[in-house]
């Protein structure tokens, strides 16, 4: 496969499931931040996250090879302890989100950096692509954007593989706009229209579950999708990077990057990936600074599934992508 060229067989989620993803294990978990007094839950982290650290070794296993490629090479005792770090890190991100979700406030007002980029975005009557990642608390990005003034983004979300599990989380979500990417063949035009009428489009640039392109990442190359910048480039609206990251014990700290066109050239492909990489970029760099944030509990640099092992077939220019020998038109365009 060429460096940084387009794949567009369809392919899964990459993120981690385990035997704890269940209706039962979240209501108990929740139950514990509906009851628990918050300075207790911040003081006994250690304790919850140390008690999955040993359960799910699969995924702490993983955790500690991604650090390693994203921060190098370190003893084993300092290995363990960066993943330790990271899972104590993500149990009180996870928190903090069932803490809004239940009615708790957040403990400090968060400081936002950046916010009037994509305050002028809006004002020029454009919709804007946010674009985060698993980093930080970014389950908090709708409540935090609404608070700004800024305005609650339709999220672009996939569907839990588990029913029982979509069922108990959709409880949450009623509050906000929501397209499930993996529900409906019409979820690509739902999002175009959002952006056509100058409205905020969420999206992840971190899981891949469909057309993606392979770029580097730390130094070797990872999938990453297509889908926010083809969404860019038929809508005419930017691509902003925007990353929540927790700041010390309590706060908070919102990061708004300078908005990233993509260009609309004869070249669709090289549009694509240009665009992607720029944003990828900035995402490696936020890893780079917050690596004990970044939640990724897959192994970053494997090959998707659905990927072609053979010569990517791919037409550049106008005509669009082929796959398995057809033609393939670009929602929107």
């Amino acid at each position: 496969m060429q460096k940084g060229t387009p794949s567009t067989p369809p392919v899964t989620g990459r993120s981690h499931r385990h035997r704890f993803e269940t209706p039962f294990w979240r209501k108990v978990f929740l139950a514990g931040v509906r009851h628990i007094p918050q300075a207790i839950q911040r003081a006994t982290m250690p304790l919850w996250a140390g008690i999955f650290y040993g359960l799910v070794p699969s995924a702490r296993r993983t955790v500690e090879a991604n650090l390693t490629r994203a921060m190098g090479e370190a003893s084993p005792a300092i290995t363990h302890l960066r993943s330790f770090r990271l899972f104590v890190n993500y149990a009180q991100s996870i928190t903090n989100m069932y803490a809004l979700y239940v009615g708790r406030p957040l403990p400090v007002e968060p400081v936002f950096e950046g916010r009037e980029k994509l305050l002028a975005v809006r004002a020029q009557g454009r919709g804007a692509v946010i674009l985060t990642g698993h980093i930080g608390s970014w389950a908090l990005a709708p409540f935090l954007l609404e608070r700004t003034g800024v305005g609650a983004p339709t999220m672009a979300m996939a569907e839990e593989p588990n029913q029982e599990l979509q069922q108990f989380e959709q409880q949450f979500r009623r509050h906000w706009k929501i397209i499930y990417t993996t529900g409906s063949p019409f979820a690509a035009l739902e999002l175009a229209t959002v952006l056509r009428r100058g409205e905020l489009v969420g999206m992840h640039l971190d899981r891949v579950t469909g057309s993606h392109v392979l770029l580097p990442f730390f130094g070797k190359e990872a999938a990453f999708p297509l889908g926010p910048a083809t969404l860019a480039r038929a809508t005419g609206a930017p691509l902003v990077p925007v990353f929540m990251i927790r700041d010390g014990a309590k706060g908070f700290r919102s990061f708004t990057e300078d908005p990233i066109e993509v260009a609309h050239t004869r070249n669709r492909d090289a549009d694509l990936r240009d665009a992607t990489a720029r944003v990828v970029a900035v995402y490696e760099a936020y890893v780079r600074r917050y690596p004990y944030q970044w939640f990724s509990f897959h192994d970053f640099w494997a090959t998707p599934d659905g990927v072609d092992a053979g010569p990517t077939a791919t037409a550049h220019g106008e005509g669009g992508t082929r796959r398995n020998g057809r033609a393939t038109s670009v929602n929107g365009r």
